[in-house]
């Protein structure tokens, strides 16, 4: 019986929970389905229908009447019987909830949340077609209003300012023409309603517009310039032209009066594609046309400053070339007069003859560029190089010349100098041959003897080209060179001699110190023939002085410095 009773409370409980669920589950739904109801209130109370009513009233015609009846149907279709038919399903759900198939309720709500989504899309698809309805009805009209102030300004423009588009007015005033035909049009659907038509027509007119604007903006510029400005300059051009050709300019080629009359053919080739309103042509056009104009510019002004600078220089050159001239003559006379006491070796005669050559073909190219100029038949510009390089000619020829004057200026001065230190040689010469007797010495050594005599020769020699007629400077400068060196060198012979010989004395003198050393007295012997035999003074110190510096080390470098020391005293 307890377990019975078990079973009865546990089917109690079970049943209990169950009908919980149901009536959760019910609940639920109720509150669902109460808060679709509401929004769809909420979408019946959207005023569509006002909006269509008062789209009656825009007049539509043509493609946007049919967009506008495609929405009035839709809207009327909800109303008629899409939002009952929510109504209903919304019924059928509660319905469906009151049993315990929540299968068939989930469905049921599935389709219900479905169908208002649904209508709810509806309406936003009605709402924004009548948005750009009215939007584009706007815009249509408020484009008639601008357009029309449009036109008339661009007609008052090509009235009251016709002289500035020239050619090109015949064409700007056909296509106005054309645009407020279209315009028109255009008024006419957009008074009528059918905007989907008229924006056809309005982007034409807007884009075809702007076009005529922007042309009607550019083309008094270029028409300007085509009739007023480069026909200016072209006769400016001409007039300048005429004038120098009259003062004798020529020009390479003769290519200006050409070249302006070609110029004229392309303005009014300019002028032809400006009535035809090709104006990226008449821009090309303009940009040829300035070029050639600012190279005939160039050349003109070329040819002016050229002929200035020609003038200039020419004039210049001329007292330039008087100048050089001048002084070649000058420096062939010095010559001519020097040569009477100097030989010259550097064929200065020979380097003046080509500088009169230089000087002639110079004169001669002055003389041409002069006659030409007189004659009217010189191009300013192509005979500066040539003027020029006469100026570097002239300038090197010149500074040559200095130079050459300079120097035979020096020649003097140079032998006096020269004849100067032969003197002083010739006097330490005789120094030299007194310090020598004074030492009475048994004899001196050939060699020295022989480069003495040597040295006393080329002195002499030197002295006779120094005392001559005609002296080559360049010879006895060489000469004294070496004779100084030699002379040098025979001092230091002269030195090394008397201080060997010297040297050779003290060293027997110190080897008397010495008597009982067989070695050293054999050393003296030896040191003694050839002081006082063969004059070799050198090989008397080494062989005396090397046997004493082994017994008293440092002997001949004590004896040398005494010798030296009493010799500055």
């Amino acid at each position: 019986m307890a377990n019975i009773g078990h079973v009865v409370i546990g089917l109690i409980i079970v049943g209990a929970v169950a009908y919980m669920i149901i009536f959760l589950a019910q609940q639920i739904i109720a509150r669902q389905v109460a808060k679709l109801i509401i929004r769809l209130e909420q979408l019946k109370n959207i005023p569509v229908r006002d909006r269509l009513v008062d789209g009656r009233k825009m007049s539509l015609t043509g493609k946007s009447l049919k967009q506008f009846e495609a929405l009035e149907a839709k809207y009327t279709k909800l109303e008629m019987t899409g939002f009952e038919a929510i109504k209903k399903q919304a019924d059928q759900v509660l319905f469906d909830s009151q049993g315990v198939n929540f299968v068939k309720s989930t469905q049921s709500m599935k389709v219900l949340r479905q169908m208002e989504a649904d209508a709810s899309k509806d309406i936003d698809i009605v709402q924004q077609g009548m948005n750009d309805l009215e939007q584009l009805d706007r815009e249509h009209k408020q484009a008639v209003l601008d357009l029309e102030a449009k036109y008339k300004e661009l007609r008052k423009i090509l009235l009251s300012q016709s002289f500035k588009f020239g050619p090109a007015l015949d064409k700007l005033e056909e296509i106005l023409g054309a645009l407020e035909e279209d315009f028109s049009e255009f008024a006419r659907m957009t008074e009528e309603g059918d905007h989907a038509a008229a924006a056809d027509i309005h982007e034409t007119l807007a884009m075809e517009t702007n076009q005529l604007e922007e042309r009607i903006a550019q083309i008094p510029a270029l028409y300007e310039d085509l009739n007023e400005k480069i026909p200016a300059q072209l006769a400016e051009i001409s007039e300048v032209y005429t004038a120098m050709a009259a003062k004798g300019f020529r020009f390479e080629e003769d290519f200006v009066e050409p070249a302006l009359a070609d110029l004229q053919k392309q303005r009014k080739i300019g002028l032809d594609l400006l009535q035809a309103l090709t104006l990226k042509k008449v821009n090309d056009q303009l940009k040829g046309l300035h070029e050639s104009i600012e190279y005939l510019y160039a050349t003109l002004e070329k040819e002016a400053k050229a002929q200035q600078r020609v003038a200039k220089q020419l004039s210049e050159l001329l007292e330039f070339k008087h100048h050089v001239s001048r002084q070649n003559h000058d420096l062939k006379i010095e010559l001519d007069r020097m040569n009477q006491d100097f030989v010259f070796n550097k064929n200065e005669f020979d380097q003046v003859q080509t500088w009169t050559k230089q000087i002639h073909n110079v004169t001669e190219h002055l003389n041409d560029v002069t006659r030409e100029i007189e004659t009217q038949e010189l191009i300013y510009s192509t005979v500066e190089n040539g003027l020029n390089q006469d100026q570097d000619l002239l300038t090197a020829v010149e500074h040559d010349q200095v130079t050459m004057w300079d120097n035979l200026q020096k020649l003097p001065a140079i032998v006096k100098v020269a004849r100067t230190r032969v003197t002083q040689h010739d006097e330490k010469m005789r120094l030299i041959q007194r310090r020598v007797e004074r030492q009475n010495l048994p004899g001196i050594p050939t060699a020295y003897v022989d480069f003495y005599n040597s040295v006393n020769e080329e002195l002499g020699r030197l002295m006779q080209q120094l005392d001559a007629t005609r002296i080559n400077i360049d010879d006895a400068q060489r000469q004294l060179s070496i004779v100084s060196a030699d002379l040098d060198n025979l001092e230091e012979r002269t030195n090394r001699v008397l201080e060997d010989a010297d040297l050779t004395v003290r060293l027997v003198r110190k080897a008397f110190m010495f008597q009982d050393n067989q070695e050293v007295q054999q050393a003296v012997n030896e040191a003694k023939y050839y002081y006082e035999q063969s004059y070799d003074y050198e090989s008397a110190t080494r062989i005396l002085g090397d046997v004493l510096d082994q017994i008293e080390p440092g002997t001949v470098a004590t004896l040398r410095h005494q010798f030296q020391t009493e010799v500055t005293e």
